[in-house]
């Protein structure tokens, strides 16, 4: 008994190449889907959070940021308790503005402070703060219609800290927002007052 021949391509019908083709078409399409899904849009990062827990900010000054949520004089606590001691010689930190995030483009929620200590300024993301996660996010100031990219968010959830440069008065700043750079879209937004 002899072993049957393969058929070549040419022996194959036209439906049955037809099948092929569409296969061999939908195989490359569904590649490419996932090399651009995975790849360019990072879509797997809005199914995983980054979580940080960020002490406060650490002043050259050697001033230290209350521990604890800031009261709108700069003092720890509720605004009625009075600030804790500070020696004279270290500049006392206070809290220059604050905001609440609101949903952008995605949902936030959490605090943020602009805290300084009169030569050294940080916003402040405080460990209520979080949003989505996403590709290439960032965080920005706007000062005076001026958007002052600050670097890249530590993580779409917790505290962190962000150091100001130190030409712009903490003062003037009007927001804070994380943006995602790739696609230039803003995530969440806290107007500071």
């Amino acid at each position: 008994m002899t072993a049957p021949v393969p058929s070549s391509p040419q022996d194959r019908s036209p439906r049955t190449r037809r099948r092929l083709l569409l296969v061999t078409v939908g195989a490359v399409g569904v590649l490419v889907a996932a090399v651009l899904a995975f790849g360019v849009f990072e879509v797997q990062a809005l199914f995983t959070d980054d979580e940080v827990a960020e002490a406060g900010p650490v002043f050259e000054s050697g001033a230290v940021a209350p521990t604890g949520p800031i009261g709108p004089g700069g003092e720890e606590g509720d605004a009625t308790e009075p600030a804790p001691s500070i020696p004279p010689a270290v500049p006392e930190v206070t809290v220059a503005s604050s905001g609440t995030f609101v949903e952008k483009g995605h949902p936030g929620e959490g605090t943020a402070r602009i805290l300084t200590d009169g030569a050294q300024a940080f916003v402040r993301f405080e460990d209520d703060f979080a949003t989505d996660n996403g590709p290439d996010l960032r965080v920005r100031a706007l000062v005076d219609g001026e958007q002052v990219d600050l670097g890249v968010l530590k993580g779409n959830r917790g505290a962190q800290n962000y150091e100001l440069p130190a030409h712009i008065d903490p003062t003037a700043v009007t927001s804070v927002d994380v943006w995602c750079r790739r696609f230039d879209y803003v995530f969440t937004e806290a107007a500071l007052s």
